[in-house]
């Protein structure tokens, strides 16, 4: 037998320099404060739906746990709307309820949001690094997999969608947790597993979370067959590893069931109860933006700075259909298919990659289709590109698994010369990729190549890519080739995926304008509205703009008629033949005008509006919102004297010969529950200027009464003649059912701990020694 031309090389060199967990995680957190630099120094801050949506989330939500009221309701924006309701407001979400201890003068610095924002990368690094060491990877390679996935365009780009982010934040650490309940021995990360995974549904994003669902489904599908076989998933070891799978689920899912029930039944009733695929669609992926996975800027960018984005769809589009993680990283994932023989997971990991892509793609390809017309919850959502995030996701993991294969080095020259032959293919594809392009030849392919502005942008990220590429390509090559240390390789290669990363996304969330002072430039409209007396509504728009921002009612306690929420109601204004008979019925006070000389918006003050509370004692009864819509836009309609009733139990009431005498006292007016007395010398409706929704309660001294739907979308309660006292609070059967569920899922999940815990000393006891630690 012929003796080797050259002995093996070792797989480990144990006096190369290799950092510790904790020292890795450390460069993760340097690497972040880095990263956000200019918003932790107060120097820039997050914009766009960051401003406009999740600050007055916070505002509001946080102000009202300080005064330790639930926010189940939000009185100040559309006339009314529920408030916990909208997942989106993460309010048991523990990271931002935190933020309530923060208050100063009842509000919350923007800063400590943007924090809590920030950490989340470092959460997605360092979960990602636990990950990727779970699978037996080098340190330095669990750090470049850290490093890619925490500041990969995915999640850069999402940073004002702080419920996204919020979600795959967790995706590592929740992967890692699945697999240690699948396959450590011990229950003990079943529980932890189950309460951490529903935990995170809380963070506000259940597409995101849908998203999960499914990955986890079919790596646990993976892993039933690849462990025990087509013959052994019926057999006892795979019947105990789908009962581990089924009870964090299911934990799970009682967790999340104080949230989900009450968003379930507000879905239900909002306008996004049912989308049309053509809605459904928006937000898909191109094939040809299959380019930025090289070239993340090819289209343009929407960012802090500037929308100059031309690519497929509006200028959002931009990142939602970000999937960019690093060229260096791609190009080791992709290497990674020499290694599935080795590791049939890594075969998965890629398989779902591939179907993430496909997914994304929408409307452009068949998959999404299938999803959104046959299964289960994916037709309540837009963009299916934000599947995507799964490619920089376990691209992160693939690319981890190839450099700690090169660190460990090649043991002979003919792997090497494989290794450099795959190299060489997929360098010189990227290559040929980016270089034609730049030569002019996709020219025409892309119509807006054809303007200046655009050529010229694209060029320079051209350039740009083309050099990340060629560094990529000699980082990989000398991995292959190298005969010493891969020590400081691993280093340059962590490095270079930091700056390629930093290049395309610092800057891309560091705004000029602070959240605060955007909404204190109403500070004037505000100290006016606060010094008038009663109860009254504003309206803060028309056809020209603005005069406060939609969502400044929640930031500084203004009642408005207009707001934004995703989840917003079918069912938000009364459609009256007049604007003036809808102010009434809104009990608005004061209403934006617009000054045609001089281009300029006013306001202007009603002389007269209905209160916030009211008796009528005539009524009409209706049995659908076509019927109440048409009574409501006749011109009989009186707001002041009659109401719209659309509910077959009530008795329709008629104007008695004598003038009616009614008093109404407004003695308490709370975010869930107001109290009145109501002085009426006749039967009548008490109307309230408040939106309706299942699970107000009235109570007429202190016995249940009926709430009806009046008016299209207001309250009222019958009252009886006489004096009384009323309450009307928000208890909806959701909530106390989720919670019921909640609470009991948590003490199943914290008594499992605790016992196997218990369990798992007591054993080590008697043994002599110490329990081995998972």
């Amino acid at each position: 037998m012929a003796k080797p031309t050259s002995k093996p090389r070792r797989h480990t060199d144990r006096s190369a320099w290799e950092p510790t967990d904790w020292q890795c995680i450390g460069i993760l957190g340097a690497l972040t404060a880095l990263f956000f630099l200019k918003i932790l120094l107060g120097d820039a801050f997050l914009w766009e739906d960051f401003v406009y949506q999740w600050y007055p989330f916070r505002q509001f939500a946080s102000s009202a746990l300080a005064g330790g009221e639930i926010p189940l309701w939000n009185p100040y924006t559309v006339h009314g709307m529920p408030f916990l309701a909208e997942i989106q407001t993460e309010v048991f979400y523990v990271p931002m309820a935190f933020l309530v201890f923060l208050l100063k003068d009842g509000r919350l610095d923007v800063y400590w949001l943007e924090l809590v924002n920030v950490l989340h990368y470092l959460l997605a690094g360092g979960g990602m690094y636990f990950l990727a060491r779970s699978f037996s990877l080098h340190r330095l390679s669990a750090l470049f997999a850290g490093v890619t996935f925490a500041f990969s365009g995915f999640l850069v780009t999402h940073a004002i969608h702080q419920v996204i982010t919020g979600v795959v934040a967790w995706y590592p650490l929740l992967f890692l947790l699945f697999r240690k309940a699948l396959s450590e021995r011990t229950w003990l990360w079943v529980f932890v597993a189950g309460l951490t995974l529903g935990h995170s549904f809380f963070a506000g994003s259940p597409q995101m979370s849908l998203f999960l669902y499914l990955f986890l489904l079919c790596y646990f599908l993976f892993e039933l067959v690849h462990r025990h076989g087509w013959k052994g998933i019926l057999e006892r070891p795979a019947l105990n590893m789908a009962t581990r799978a089924a009870v964090v689920v299911l934990l799970s899912l009682g967790i999340a069931m104080i949230q989900f029930l009450p968003t379930q039944e507000l879905s239900e009733l909002s306008a996004r109860a049912q989308i049309s695929y053509e809605k459904g669609s928006e937000g898909s992926l191109s094939w040809g933006q299959l380019l930025t996975l090289l070239v993340p800027k090819f289209f343009g960018v929407s960012d802090a700075h500037a929308y100059t984005y031309w690519g497929p769809g509006p200028y959002w589009h931009f990142w939602e259909t970000c999937l960019y993680f690093g060229i260096l990283p791609l190009i080791l994932a992709l290497l990674s298919f020499r290694l599935f023989k080795q590791n049939a997971t890594l075969g998965f990991l890629a398989g779902f990659s591939i179907f993430a892509v496909l997914f994304s793609l929408g409307s452009n390809f068949i998959l999404h289709s299938a999803f959104f017309h046959y299964v289960p919850g994916f037709a309540s959502f837009r963009n299916p590109a934000r599947m995507g995030v799964f490619l920089p996701f376990l691209g992160s993991l693939l690319s981890g698994f190839t450099l700690h294969h090169l660190l460990k080095g090649l043991d002979t020259p003919a792997e090497r010369a494989e290794w450099k032959k795959r190299i060489l293919l997929v360098c010189g594809a990227g290559a040929v990729v980016i270089v034609l392009p730049l030569i002019g030849i996709l020219d025409g392919a892309f119509p807006f190549l054809a303007q200046v502005q655009p050529r010229t942008f694209v060029r320079k990220e051209l350039f740009i890519a083309l050099g990340l590429l060629a560094a990529a390509s000699g980082v990989v090559y000398a991995l292959v080739v190298r005969r010493g240390n891969g020590t400081v390789l691993a280093v340059l290669a962590c490095g270079l995926v930091f700056v390629d990363l930093y290049l395309f996304g610092s800057n891309h969330n560091t705004a000029d304008t602070n959240p605060e002072d955007h909404f204190r430039r109403s500070d004037p409209l505000v100290r006016f509205f606060k010094s008038q007396e009663g109860l009254f509504r504003v309206n803060s728009r028309n056809s020209q703009g603005m005069i406060m921002d939609r969502n400044q009612g929640m930031v500084d306690h203004i009642y408005t008629i207009e707001g934004y929420t995703p989840l917003y109601l079918q069912r938000i204004h009364p459609p009256a033949s007049t604007l003036e008979k809808s102010f009434d019925l809104m009990n608005v006070r004061y209403f934006t005008v617009t000054d045609s000389a001089r281009g300029t918006l006013g306001l202007q003050e009603r002389k007269r509006y209905l209160p916030r509370a009211h008796m009528v004692f005539s009524s009409i009864v209706t049995r659908s919102g076509e019927e109440s819509t048409a009574q409501l836009k006749s011109p009989d309609f009186d707001p002041w004297t009659m109401a719209i009733v659309e509910d077959s139990t009530h008795i329709p009431l008629a104007l008695p010969a004598d003038p009616p005498v009614w008093q109404i006292r407004i003695e308490r007016y709370q975010n869930n529950s107001l109290r009145l007395t109501v002085e009426t010398d006749h039967d009548g409706l008490l109307v309230l200027s408040e939106t309706y929704y299942p699970g107000w309660k009235a109570f007429v001294d202190h016995q249940p009464a009926p709430i009806f739907r009046t008016n299209y979308a207001m309250r009222s309660v019958p009252i009886p003649r006489g004096t009384h006292e009323v309450d009307v609070t928000f208890e909806p059967d959701s909530f106390r059912r989720g919670m019921f569920i909640t609470v009991g899922a948590l003490c199943v999940g914290l008594a499992g701990i605790i016992v196997t815990r218990r369990r798992s000393r007591t054993a080590g006891g008697k043994t002599g020694q110490q329990p081995a630690r998972p």
